[in-house]
C-alpha cells in the first residue's frame, strides 16, 4: 500500500501531545507523505492515545477501505501497538511491514411500534442497554428464530474485538478478535440459568419493559423506549485495523492481563 496522504487523531489529555504530534508530522514527512484532515484522500488514519481514541477514530472514518493505526500513550491498549521507537515504527509502516487486521462491527437500528426505523449508530466494542432507575429490566431477546425472557440490570452486545473490554468485565467470554460473531452478555441477570453466549447470526434485536439507555463505544447514549426494538446485527464492511507483521492476540492476552506462568 502506497502511503501519500496520512491524518492523524490525538487525545488531547496526553501529557505532551502537542509535541509528540509535532514529531510525528515530521517523521511522516520525512518519509515523503503529506499531514491532511481526515477525508476520502486519506491513505490511513493515526491515533494518538489509548483504546478510546481509536474509537473515535473509528467513528470519524470517512470510509472503511481507510485503515487505522493506533499508537499507544493510554494505559491499557488493546487496539493499539507500543511506540518508544516511533520513526521505527513509521519505517515499518511505510516499507509495508504492517498487515490489517479486519473487525467486524455492530449496527444497531431503533424499531418503533409502527416499524419506523432509526439508525441507533455504528459500535467497534459494543452497545449496552441499561436500566434508567434502580429496577430490573426484563428483556426480550430474540435469537434467529427463538425468543428468550429474562430480567437483568443490562445486557451487553459486544463484537469480538469488544469481548476483552466491558464484556469481558461482565463475565463474558474472550474471543478472537478477528472472527465474525456476536457476543451476549447480561448485566446481573436475576435467573441463575442464563449463561452469556456467542451468537453467529445475522441479526438479534432486545425489548426492554422498561426505558433504557443505549451506550455506544462508551462514547454515545440514545435512549431506548420501553418496549420498541433495538435491531443489531454485523456491519456489511469490515473495520480495517493495523498490527505488526508478527503481532499476536494470545499473547497481547497473557501480557495484558499478566497471565504467566506462576501468576494464575
Amino acid at each position: 500500500m502506497k502511503i501519500s496522504n496520512v491524518s492523524i487523531i490525538e487525545n488531547p489529555k496526553i501529557q505532551d501531545i502537542s509535541g509528540i504530534r509535532d514529531n510525528l508530522e515530521k517523521i511522516i514527512q520525512q518519509m515523503g507523505a503529506k499531514v491532511i484532515p481526515c477525508s476520502m484522500d486519506t491513505d490511513i488514519l493515526i491515533s494518538l492515545g489509548g483504546d478510546g481514541t481509536v474509537l473515535k477514530g473509528f467513528k470519524m472514518l470517512p470510509s472503511f477501505d481507510i485503515p487505522l493505526l493506533g499508537l499507544n500513550f493510554g494505559k491499557f491498549g488493546f487496539l493499539t501497538i507500543d511506540c518508544k521507537d516511533m520513526k521505527k515504527v513509521m519505517q515499518n509502516v511505510f516499507s509495508g511491514s504492517f498487515r490489517i487486521s479486519p473487525r467486524m462491527y455492530l449496527e444497531g437500528n431503533i424499531i418503533a411500534p409502527r416499524n419506523e426505523m432509526k439508525f441507533a449508530g455504528r459500535a467497534l466494542n459494543e452497545m449496552i442497554l441499561f436500566r434508567k432507575d434502580i429496577r430490573m429490566v426484563e428483556f426480550e431477546l430474540t435469537l434467529g428464530s427463538t425468543v428468550f425472557y429474562f430480567r437483568a440490570d443490562g445486557m451487553i452486545i459486544s463484537t469480538p474485538t469488544g469481548s476483552t473490554a466491558h464484556a469481558f468485565s461482565a463475565g463474558g467470554p474472550i474471543v478472537f478478535p478477528e472472527s465474525r460473531s456476536i457476543i451476549v452478555v447480561a448485566f446481573a441477570p436475576f435467573t441463575a440459568t442464563w449463561r452469556n453466549c456467542i451468537y453467529e447470526g445475522r441479526r438479534l434485536t432486545l425489548k426492554p419493559s422498561r426505558d433504557c439507555d443505549i451506550i455506544i463505544d462508551g462514547q454515545e447514549r440514545i435512549d431506548l423506549q420501553k418496549q420498541q426494538l433495538l435491531e443489531i446485527k454485523p456491519g456489511q464492511e469490515s473495520f480495517k485495523l493495523m498490527v505488526p507483521e508478527n503481532w499476536d492476540f494470545w499473547n497481547t492476552l497473557k501480557e495484558k492481563f499478566s497471565w504467566g506462568k506462576g501468576l494464575i
